[in-house]
């Protein structure tokens, strides 16, 4: 058998569980050169797959084998079986030498990963060996994913371990924002008792109270068929989960009188285009309006209705208008992956804007992402093919991507 094949056999052994084959291939082949087609070697795979007694076998028995090799990608054996969840073969590396706080090479830690995969065990597990609580992965820490993974009891250890309730991540979300995404009550309240803000306010102006908001009113397609049609039905059922969290949020001291940047408060947007719900939620926490005389939700929902249909026009301007100058608020302070986010929305209302895409791309050739930029660079140049801005985007791209005979030739395009 050669080599290739010996290497594939010990791979197997190794995934299968197979220690007497893999004790067997060991005499024909050395199991520390062995890897598979992601660069995962035979202690990865076994961490993978939670075979402990492979893992004692490779680290006790096979001489000069590394506890914290790393893969292609840069995970070592303890960040793989803490990504798994197993729990057994994570605490055997951890006795004989793995790191618990090295990262990958997106700079995503072992924490990261149990705080989103669970067990809860695991997080605790790892921070009993002293690694830091908030290292950050692109701005995200171990709680942000936590919430993303919905792992409410790693959540919970996070926070008696002092993690902070209130940190935004990539300057677009704070922890509770993430929350009320999730539409869970369970990690909203348990975030409030731990000390999240629920009037804290991005550097964007976006709030847990507003987002959530705005996320009981239709979509910009919906508004975008209403523009064309007033007949075009706009109002939905209120999901429970969003109106329990609208309760709570309020009863914790979120204030539903703060304008947005085009001077409406939430109840004036929930009767212009929100379920009749959401208005009486709102209505014994507000402050009456001067231009609303009749200050009761029939009459409070007729006249932001009666509007609505000479005014959906200006409401997706004021939208597009808030995402290009908050995208470029964005890019100037440094902060790209919001730019991004910004851009992006601005597209839903109007995607055939040259500038965008070209804003978009520059913004994610900043992020180092070059097919991102390339793409929105190509895009750009479709939409206006004269653009001498377009072009340049286009070759900073390819230039990025290493691409450097098409990136010339953008660039003299540029310049034509």
């Amino acid at each position: 058998m050669d080599a290739a094949a010996l290497s594939r056999v010990a791979l197997q052994a190794a995934a299968d569980g197979n220690l007497r084959l893999l004790k067997k291939t060991a005499k024909e082949v050395d199991l520390r050169g062995v890897t598979d087609a992601v660069g995962r070697n035979v202690l990865h795979v076994a961490s993978a797959k939670g075979r402990v007694d492979i893992c004692q076998f490779l680290i006790e028995e096979e001489p000069g084998f590394d506890v914290n090799s790393r893969s292609a990608e840069g995970a070592t054996p303890v960040f793989i079986a803490t990504t798994e969840g197993h729990l057994p073969v994570l605490r055997y590396l951890l006795g004989r030498g793995g790191d618990p706080a090295m990262p990958d090479a997106r700079g995503i830690t072992p924490l990261h990963r149990a705080a989103k995969n669970g067990p809860s065990d695991a997080v605790k597990l790892l921070l009993s060996k002293g690694v830091p609580l908030e290292p950050l992965a692109n701005n995200w820490t171990p709680l942000h994913f936590a919430i993303t993974g919905s792992q409410l009891q790693a959540l919970r250890v996070l926070l008696e371990h002092g993690a902070d309730p209130n940190r935004i991540n990539h300057n677009l979300c704070s922890p509770l924002m993430m929350a009320c995404s999730l539409r869970s009550l369970e990690f909203v309240r348990l975030l409030v008792q731990a000390g999240a803000d629920v009037n804290f306010t991005t550097p964007y102006g976006q709030t847990a109270f507003t987002d959530t908001i705005t996320s009981c009113l239709p979509d910009i397609d919906v508004l975008k068929k209403f523009r064309a049609d007033h007949n075009y039905p706009v109002e939905e059922a209120l999901d429970d989960r969003l109106a329990d969290i609208v309760k709570f949020l309020l009863e914790a001291g979120a204030d539903p009188n703060i304008p947005n940047e085009h001077g409406k408060i939430p109840i004036m947007l929930a009767a212009a285009w929100g379920p009749r719900k959401l208005v009486e939620i709102l209505f014994s926490w507000t402050k009456p309006i001067s231009s609303l005389p009749d200050w009761n939700v029939d009459a409070i929902i007729r006249a932001m209705k009666l509007k609505a249909k000479d005014t959906v026009s200006v409401e997706l301007e004021e939208r597009l208008h808030t995402w290009k100058s908050k995208g470029r608020e964005a890019f100037g302070k440094g902060h790209y992956l919001a730019a991004t986010y910004f851009y992006g929305l601005a597209m839903k209302i109007d995607l055939l804007d040259a500038t965008l895409f070209s804003n978009r791309s520059v913004s994610y050739l900043r992020l180092g992402e070059g097919l991102l930029a390339l793409a929105d660079a190509q895009q750009s140049t479709l939409m206006r093919p004269r653009w001498a801005k377009a072009w340049y985007r286009q070759g900073a791209a390819l230039t990025l991507l290493k691409n450097y005979k098409e990136a010339v030739n953008a660039f003299e395009l540029a310049e034509a």
